[in-house]
This record gives C-alpha cells, structure tokens and sequence, in this order.
C-alpha cells in the first residue's frame, strides 16, 4: 500500500503548530504517510491576500506547484493556514481531477466552515452539529503517556499575561505554588515559566527556588524545544495556571495527575473556563482550592486522553478505512 500523501500547512504559531504535529505523528502510527510541510506568513497583508487569491482561485501564490503529483490529505490549524489549503485542494482537484481532502483542527470562518472535509473542533468552542466537524474534547497534541512517571517528581506549570481574559497576580500565583511545596515536603518540584508570565513572577519564583532545596525554577526561554513534553513524561503530578488550557491537556495526555492553579477571569463563562468546567465536572482535574480542602490529587483515569489518534482514527475511517489495522 502506498503511504498517504499529506500536505501539512503551518503558521508559526507553536500552539497551532502542535495540533497539527499531533495528528500527523498518530497518523503515522495507524499508516504508513509521505509529508510535505509548507509555511504560510502570519500577517493582515498577507491573510487578505490569500482571502483574494482563493476567492479569484488563482494560482498566483502557489507558483511552481506540481498539481498533478498525488496528494490524498491537507491538513493544518489556525486562520492564517484556511484559505491557502483551500485554494490548493481546489486548483490540485481541477488539474489532477483527484479527490484531495482538507482537514482543520480548529472552528474556520462560518464562510469556509462547509469547505473543509472535516474540522475537529473543541467542545468548548460550542461547534454545530454537522457531518464535517469531529468534536474533541480539547486540541490533539503530540504528547502521549510514556510509562515513565517518577512518583515523587511534580511539575508545575505557569502562564502569565493575557489583557483578554483574565488578570494576573504574581503574588498570588506564588503563593499558590508555596502552599503546594508545603504541602508536599517530600517531593522533589520543577516550576516553569512560559513565554507569557512577567519578569516580577519570574523573580518571585527564582527568589523561592533559593530558599526551597526542593524546587527548581526554569525560565522559558532557557529551556529547548520539546524540554516540557519531556517533563510531562517524568513527573506523576502536574499543576498549571488555568490560563494555559494548553498544556493542561497536555499533561492529561501525557496521563499525569493535573491540578489547576486559579486566575481570576475577566469575562466568566469564557471558552478557558468552560473547558476546565467540562474536566471539572468529568473529575479529570483537580480544583486547587478543593485541594487544599482535603489534599487529595484524586482523579478519574478511567481511559487516557488521546485526542490525536482520535482524530487521526476519525481521518482514516471516513476515506481510508481499508488502512485501519483489523
């Protein structure tokens, strides 16, 4: 069997990036496939141009193009990649006359929602129920559970500013993170940073990490591609700031005990807080201050969160279901 000829349109942006890469990487483990990665420029200049060469359908910004060679699959996440994956099944279904299918892993624009083959789209998110959306529980990520947690290691994790959605106390997220060092004497601690947590919060924990021989402190920008997906593969218990949605899930699939260090939203019932609410309510994560009311990380592993091959398992059994392993 021929492997599965996919073009894999990426913007940058390491949030959307990391949707896609996971579902390419459980692809890989249901078929065998041929990537081919293409980069799209972020900017306003450059999305109206690709608003107007996929309305003119012109072939203007994919020159040089083989649109007759094979291509079974285009997949890619965030708005800046919608339009030219479009225009490219377009132009390669009416040179080569071959099916091509056309795969997001976020909510499009309403216009283009009817375009895309498939688009696998967050429950928060509140998608329509139609025969093109798959509905996840929170965005595929290549992390998967690699049997190799140390029960006494814990991980916390800590986002930052966001003027949109919520106000950021770094005394406060220092304090959090020092009940829970209290709380858990006998383990060892690696906190982190993220691109978005201000230079005073970042201090405050340096400061901690000096008078605490059991926590380690990381910047972000100190630490190399993939150290975080490592990290979740080490340490048993995660605890991350309720703003970075990401790397909850993340830690989820990685099958570690996640708890949720509180930030105070701006706008209550926001697409963050309704995504920890449906964790919250399916006992998949631990609410800090019902922590610290009983001190139990208790949770429901009842089966793995593994949103990847979900979606992955979703590709292949609507158009390639002779590739899945009997």
């Amino acid at each position: 069997m021929k492997p599965l000829s996919i073009i894999a349109y990426f913007d940058g942006r390491l949030g959307h990036e990391k949707q896609t890469h996971g579902i390419l990487q459980a692809l890989a483990e249901i078929t065998a496939t041929n990537v081919v990665h293409k980069k799209v420029p972020v900017s306003r200049s450059a999305y109206c141009k690709n608003w107007a060469a996929y309305l003119l359908s012109s072939s203007h910004s994919l020159q040089g193009e083989n649109f007759t060679s094979p291509v079974d699959l285009i997949i890619g996440t965030g708005t800046h990649t919608h339009t030219p994956m479009l225009l490219e099944k377009d132009l390669r279904q009416k040179i080569s006359g071959k099916k091509v299918r056309v795969v997001t892993c976020m909510s499009p624009d309403a216009s283009l929602r009817s375009k895309f083959d498939l688009c696998c789209i967050p429950v928060h998110d509140e998608p329509p129920s139609r025969e093109n959306v798959f509905v996840t529980l929170g965005p595929p990520n290549p992390v998967v559970f690699e049997e190799r947690h140390i029960p006494d290691r814990g991980l916390i994790l800590v986002g930052g500013l966001d003027k949109k959605s919520h106000r950021w106390n770094s005394r406060t997220v220092a304090g959090q993170v020092q009940t829970i060092i209290n709380n858990n004497l006998s383990m060892q601690w690696t906190v982190s940073s993220s691109p978005r947590t201000p230079e005073d919060t970042c201090r405050e924990l340096e400061d901690m990490a000096v008078s605490n021989p059991q926590l380690t402190f990381y910047r972000s920008e100190n630490t190399p591609a993939g150290w975080v997906e490592d990290q979740y593969a080490l340490h048993n218990t995660v605890w991350v700031t309720a703003d970075s949605i990401s790397m909850v899930y993340e830690a989820l699939s990685g099958g570690c005990s996640v708890g949720i260090l509180p930030v105070e939203w701006l706008h209550q019932g926001n697409k963050f807080q309704k995504s920890l609410n449906i964790l919250l309510e399916k006992k998949m994560v631990v609410d800090f201050a019902a922590w610290q009311a009983d001190g139990q990380m208790v949770t429901q592993k009842t089966e793995l969160l593994n949103e990847s091959k979900r979606c992955a398992e979703e590709i292949i059994r609507r158009w390639w279901p002779n590739r899945l392993i009997k």
